[in-house]
């Protein structure tokens, strides 16, 4: 049983209930330089690459002092949830994670979802804060650039949160992929399935991150908590003959962690997920 009756947001349902803009996707390679602040040396890299926008993976980063925050219950009636004070630490090394790249203002924002490893307090997961996130080691990484649009953050009424929502910046012609942001009680494995082929990107690679209210794996423990914070993992994928395979990392407002590959009809979206389709 989908667990999304457990939470209802205080202003009206977002219409269309999947934004999407679609372009082209190219793979993206970069450096980020030591002692860098990693917004800093993201904005700088997509400056110089002369893209709309970007997803980019993090793994094997080196983070020196960083801050993050994890999944929480709302101190007030406004929202449906909120974030935990703030965490740090000194030095880690992250194991997964994605960063999506879009505008604030019209300057260069990242949103970013992270499992990582500190050898002081061990597994740890949740949400980084960029321009709080020193680069502890010279670091090439790789992921997307897209250009016909980009994630922007606007404020949502239903929610009364302020995310990344895809805003349509041009014409790019030739067409092999789609940014996405869905809204809360949309199916997470459905709604990827399901665009995937009706925009024609077949077995797309899958790139996201978000919220979840809960949700079953094909194996290991179900997530029952209705709060969350989420990222998919490495291979990733929207479709094929058996449907997409979606294998994802959770956190809860406790600590918890959840893995695994969810299932259909039982991973609803609690706020938001943001989400790049790209051909496969």
């Amino acid at each position: 049983m989908s667990r999304s009756h457990l939470i209802r947001h205080p202003g009206p349902p977002t219409v269309p209930r999947r934004h999407v803009v679609t372009g082209a996707a190219e793979p993206l390679s970069f450096r980020l330089g030591k002692d860098e602040m990693l917004m800093d040396a993201i904005a700088r890299t997509m400056d110089t690459v002369g893209c709309d926008g970007a997803v980019v993976r993090l793994d094997g980063l080196t983070m020196g002092p960083y801050k993050f925050v994890m999944p929480d219950t709302s101190p007030d009636e406004e929202h449906v949830a909120w974030y935990s004070q703030t965490h740090a630490g000194e030095r880690a090394i992250v194991t997964q994670g994605t960063a999506i790249v879009g505008r604030r203002n019209g300057d260069w924002f990242l949103h970013c979802h992270a499992v990582w490893e500190d050898p002081q307090h061990g597994r740890r997961a949740g949400h980084l804060l960029p321009d709080q996130v020193t680069i502890g080691a010279g670091y090439s990484g790789g992921g997307y650039r897209f250009d016909g649009g980009c994630f922007d953050v606007t404020a949502d009424a239903e929610t009364n949160f302020s995310f990344f929502r895809p805003r349509r910046l041009k014409d790019t012609g030739a067409v092999n992929a789609a940014i996405v942001s869905l809204a809360p009680h949309e199916d997470l494995p459905t709604a990827v399935a399901e665009l995937s082929g009706e925009l024609g990107l077949g077995n797309s690679v899958v790139l996201g991150i978000g919220s979840l209210i809960g949700a079953d794996f094909s194996e290991g423990p179900s997530m029952d908590s209705p709060i969350s914070e989420v990222l998919f993992l490495n291979g990733a994928r929207g479709g094929g003959p058996k449907g997409p395979f979606l294998p994802t990392f959770c956190v809860d407002p406790a600590g918890n962690f959840f893995e695994g590959a969810i299932l259909p009809g039982k991973a609803p979206i609690l706020v938001t997920f943001e989400l790049l389709l790209v051909a496969g």
